[in-house]
């Protein structure tokens, strides 16, 4: 199956301003980020996974891009909305948007536009440039698919999200 243009894009500029949604672990997830950068896929994976083990919904994404695009891993959609939805659901912007984004398609989910829609509306209400229009742009184009009772049920989902805690702590 060809991989979406849209998602591609969505995915590179997530993974490229990473650094903007550090927590806590900072030393030890930009360590993984400057691997991964550098193409050093095993040492970024097994300190992303470190961190995911932790709830650390930054790692948690990127093993989600990891997967998706086969980055020192075998390619696997569904391992990666797993991961995505991990760090969706505890307020992760970038892993909100790539979730809703599989949804559009189908890729590694079931092809759910309420869903596409839910997720692409939280994160569209971050306040992180790039992101923001590209959560907007993408809901828009799923609620084109939809009907208006669809789209309703989409926003009352979106306007009761809470993020879950991440579990991870300070030392």
């Amino acid at each position: 199956m060809r991989r979406p243009a849209y998602i591609a894009l969505v995915l590179s500029l997530l993974a490229g301003s990473i650094c903007l949604l550090i927590t806590p672990a900072r030393a030890d997830f930009t360590d993984a980020v400057v691997a991964y950068d550098f193409g050093k896929f095993g040492p970024a994976r097994t300190e992303f996974l470190t961190l995911a083990e932790l709830g650390h919904a930054g790692a948690e994404f990127m093993l989600g891009a990891m997967y998706f695009y086969g980055k020192g891993v075998q390619r696997n959609d569904a391992l990666a909305a797993i991961w995505f939805h991990k760090a969706a659901i505890k307020g992760n912007a970038s892993g909100q948007l790539a979730f809703g984004s599989l949804h559009i398609r189908g890729l590694g989910v079931r092809q759910d536009l309420v869903k596409a829609y839910g997720w692409l509306s939280v994160a569209s209400h971050h306040a992180i440039p790039g992101l923001q229009q590209q959560a907007t742009a993408l809901r828009d184009e799923a609620a084109r698919l939809m009907r208006p009772d669809e789209i309703a049920d989409a926003q009352r989902w979106a306007s009761d999200f809470k993020p879950k805690p991440s579990g991870l702590t300070l030392k």
